[in-house]
């Protein structure tokens, strides 16, 4: 009576602890997707910060992505682990160890999981339950006209060519980024400080130092440009194809999650929105470039679909840099496609599929529905945004 006695307590010790486990990561990942919307924007900008501050401290003492030495050291060791770890199963299991080590084993997985999950919405999770950035700063509620498109998209137009001309260009009369890497990563962190703070949407400041991935060219296989990990509070960048058209805004997007904004429909619009109104040429550029861009296409959209009439012409003098920054982005992904073909040829495995995919059933299980699709900035958030902050001489100089 007493040996099963003893049996039985460790038993039930087991299924408790195992329970609890399961529990706590349950109660977290439900936490990060009940939590009000009220609550969530108190902690967004009052605990947040203060929980982000320290891990953006220590990331920042070094230019080295942690982020990046951390997946290629577990890249590295995950494979000779497993297999020590079939050797320990099938020692055990020749010793009737087996299912004592198959329970420990367990144990630890969910242990790990239970502490990745809560620092995840600690740092990051919570903060999707936030009010839009849009929403605060008022925009994607006004009736938006085609002539209100049409005034914005010329704006767009004429501020991105005047920005372009003060650009240096190579040898092939592309458009260059005015400093190095690190000098323009440090002023994307003044420039989103400074934005959202004058827009009213996070007025702490912090210091975070965006981080130029080495590996940046493999990393392209994967369609991604910036990372933010919430366990280090780091923004990592992809820097191998250093694009006047997107880096700056890349950047700034990256930023806007260590400022606690995790919606990527939001950091995109910021981020935009930050290299507009910058007094540096080349964050203008890709500012106005991404709504250049984002407009013209709903331009032709809603002639094509609503019949409107429009003809908006530009100088062949003025476009013809901004093609050429253009086909060169273009001409880089295309090398990168081919090199993604060649892979999935070999080995049967399309890298850049397999990762879309993987990043939008991550964002769908933080809640966001629209998974990959909310990376894209609703056009008329854009227009609203001229009419009540620039048409209206509201509001500094974008």
């Amino acid at each position: 009576m007493i040996i099963r006695s003893k049996k039985k307590k460790k038993t039930v010790s087991k299924i408790v602890t195992i329970t609890v486990f399961i529990a706590i990561i349950t109660a977290a990942y439900l936490t990060g997707r009940l939590m009000p919307r009220g609550l969530a924007d108190k902690y967004s900008s009052e605990v947040f910060p203060f929980l982000s501050s320290l891990p953006q401290k220590i990331s920042a003492l070094t230019d080295v992505s942690l982020t990046e030495i951390t997946v290629v050291v577990l890249g590295c060791l995950a494979l000779p682990l497993f297999l020590v770890w079939l050797v320990l199963l099938v020692k055990k299991a020749l010793t009737r160890g087996a299912g004592k080590f198959l329970y420990k084993s367990f144990r630890n997985v969910l242990a790990v999981a239970m502490v990745v999950l809560i620092i995840f919405e600690m740092m990051h999770g919570i903060n999707y339950r936030r009010t839009p950035a849009r929403t605060l700063m008022g925009l994607g509620q006004t009736k938006i006209s085609f002539e209100d498109y049409c005034e914005a998209f010329e704006w767009s137009y004429r501020e991105m060519v005047k920005a372009r001309k003060e650009l240096k260009e190579d040898e092939n009369g592309v458009a260059q980024i005015s400093t190095d890497f690190e000098e323009t990563a440090r002023y994307a962190s003044d420039v989103i400080d400074t934005f959202c703070a004058s827009y009213g949407i996070a007025k702490y400041k912090c210091y975070t130092r965006p981080k130029s991935v080495r590996l940046s060219h493999y990393w392209s296989y994967t369609y991604i440009v910036g990372m933010y990990n919430p366990a280090y509070g780091e923004a990592n960048v992809n820097t191998d194809y250093m694009d006047a058209t997107t880096i700056p805004s890349t950047i700034c997007h990256e930023l806007c999650h260590t400022k606690g904004f995790a919606n990527e429909t939001d950091c995109n619009l910021v981020g935009a929105l930050a290299c507009l109104t910058s007094d540096r040429a080349d964050f203008r550029y890709c500012g106005y470039y991404t709504v250049f861009i984002s407009l013209l296409g709903q331009i032709e959209n809603l002639k094509k679909t609503k019949g409107f009439k429009y003809d908006y012409k530009v100088k062949d003098d003025e476009i013809r840099p901004v093609a050429r920054d253009t086909q060169a982005a273009n001409d880089y992904w295309k090398k990168i496609d081919k090199e993604v073909e060649d892979i999935q040829k070999r080995f049967g495995i399309n890298i850049t599929e397999k990762a879309n995919d993987a990043n939008n059933k991550f964002l769908q299980s933080n809640g966001e529905k629209e998974g990959t699709d909310t990376y894209n900035v609703p056009e008329n958030v854009y227009v609203d945004f001229y009419i009540k902050y620039v048409s209206s001489g509201s509001h500094g100089n974008a």
